[in-house]
């Protein structure tokens, strides 16, 4: 049993690693889509919409935008396009646009000309974001914003796990802001089917494996989260006169995807399996294993494990390389 401290440490060790890995900002996030009158349009990017309806900071932030801009309102261009670049309590930066004209085509009207200017509000360490369309400066120093944010609020759907993009419509009639569409952006919830082929270490014996999994995957926020799965590997072996020996054994697993990145995902779980079809002495009855499974690549994955021989009479270690496709 004391052979087992090193991997067990080994087995921690890995489980950990995923909560260390560096997230980057460029992740998926809730849009909400403020199209107002002739002045402006905005757009805010959210990790979470609902956070709008929890957290006052963004308009704080919006209002504190306001004051800076107002205080350099003599550097703003009057007749060339340009961007607003700002990061709260930090810079707020003039910059001038390569756009000349920009119009927006549909088949049932006719060109719609957009907004000339740009203005991008970031806060630091947050991964949220507002992008606001303009024409006129003054139609964005003089905007309300506070009757802006609390009428989008009022409109928030329930909260949800999926990504969601959300407009909102300016009423003049009613003065208010109405959410007229509301869908989900990103990937749903799936059933995923996989087979692969896998290298063991155990006993100091290298066995082979052809492996099947049947997993169920769950979506948070436009990325795949949460993985319940059931898999089964059929091990080979061969004896003296080199004719093969299987044994299957059937597995059930839980995965987290540590990796804020649609593309690159970076799983990681564990799995209790028990043997279900024993050949030759390469197992004993009842063999059971526990251990964890980490993707280290496309396709690639590696699996420290701990066998229970005749029911958690004898522990040994193993080690399983897979390969998927």
């Amino acid at each position: 049993m004391k052979s087992t401290t090193p991997l067990i440490f080994l087995l921690l060790c890995l489980f950990n690693v995923g909560n260390v890995f560096a997230q980057s900002d460029n992740v998926p996030r809730d849009t909400i889509y403020y199209h107002g009158n002739e002045s402006l349009s905005m757009y805010i990017l959210s990790a979470d919409y609902h956070e709008l309806s929890e957290d006052s900071r963004l308009l704080t932030i919006m209002q504190d935008f306001q004051s800076r801009l107002k205080e350099m309102k003599g550097d703003i261009p009057q007749n060339e396009s340009y961007i607003i670049e700002y990061k709260f309590q930090t810079k707020i930066e003039i910059l001038q646009s390569n756009k000349i004209v920009s119009y927006s085509l549909s088949a049932n009207s006719g060109p719609t000309e957009n907004f000339r200017n740009q203005a991008i509000l970031t806060i630091p360490q947050s991964r949220n974001q507002v992008n606001i369309q303009f024409n006129d400066a003054e139609a964005l120093m003089n905007a309300d914003f506070k009757a802006l944010l609390e009428g989008i609020v009022a409109e928030l759907p329930e909260k949800n796990r999926h990504l969601r993009f959300l407009e909102y419509q300016y009423e003049g009639e009613i003065g208010k802001s109405k959410l007229i569409e509301n869908k989900v952006s990103g990937d749903m919830d799936m059933l995923r089917l996989s087979a692969g082929i896998g290298a063991n270490v155990y006993r100091s014996k290298f066995l082979t494996d052809i492996s099947g999994e049947l997993a169920f995957q769950f979506n948070k926020k436009g990325i795949l989260k949460n993985q319940f799965y059931a898999s089964t590997n059929l091990m080979f072996s061969f004896n003296e006169d080199n004719s093969p020996v299987i044994n299957t054994f059937v597995n059930l697993g839980y995965k987290v995807n540590f990796s804020s990145q649609k593309d690159d995902p970076n799983w990681l779980g564990m799995e209790f399996g028990t043997i279900v079809n024993r050949n030759g002495d390469v197992f004993k009855p009842n063999t059971m294993r526990f251990g964890l499974n980490w993707a280290v690549g496309k396709g690639i994955s590696v699996a420290p494990q701990l066998y229970f021989n005749g029911f958690f009479k004898e522990v040994t270690p193993g080690f399983r390389i897979g390969i998927g496709f």
